[in-house]
């Protein structure tokens, strides 16, 4: 074998190696997101579960609950027994960074929840949380749980039953 054809069996190897690393890189990164909307949905189901189980219907208690984002400030106020210890950091989206405990990054109730109906979102994802255009989370009333694009009804009902504010 001579050294030219060494030199393109090398480059050709090199080539391809760099190929197969870019594409693992990609693979990755997208298995990242995908991680990241799953905990998502995850701390929001978290939330409607909570919510379900203090029977909102029953407790006038959520009449004196904020909405909007302070909604989630104030989850140590929510009447009745949670199933578990809620943990602040449930209220952060990790698609939008590292968790910290005090940033709330989804819609609250625009209304007190007592009054909604079951089938209205109670939570939804800020819209961007899960990149521009994209939708996200939603949380009904019922606890129910979905990811939605932007043009979702879910998503758009989201918009006039929630706050950012």
């Amino acid at each position: 074998m001579d050294s030219r054809s060494e030199r393109r069996s090398l480059i050709l190897a090199v080539v391809i190696g760099v190929a197969v690393l870019a594409l693992a890189g990609v693979s990755v990164a997208g298995l990242r997101r995908v991680d990241r909307r799953e905990q998502c949905l995850w701390n929001l189901s978290r939330v409607g579960m909570a919510v379900i189980a203090a029977e909102p219907s029953k407790a006038a208690g959520w009449d004196r609950i904020s909405t909007g984002r302070r909604f989630f400030y104030d989850f140590a106020e929510w009447p009745g027994p949670p199933p578990f210890q809620i943990d602040p950091r449930w209220f952060c989206c990790p698609q939008v960074g590292d968790i910290k405990v005090g940033r709330i990054d989804y819609r609250g109730p625009a209304v007190p929840i007592r009054g909604m109906d079951r089938n209205d979102p109670i939570a939804a994802d800020l819209p961007g949380n899960h990149g521009a255009g994209e939708g996200g989370n939603v949380v009904l009333r019922s606890g129910s749980v979905m990811t939605v694009s932007e043009q979702d009804a879910a998503w758009i009902r989201a918009a006039a039953t929630t706050s950012g504010n």
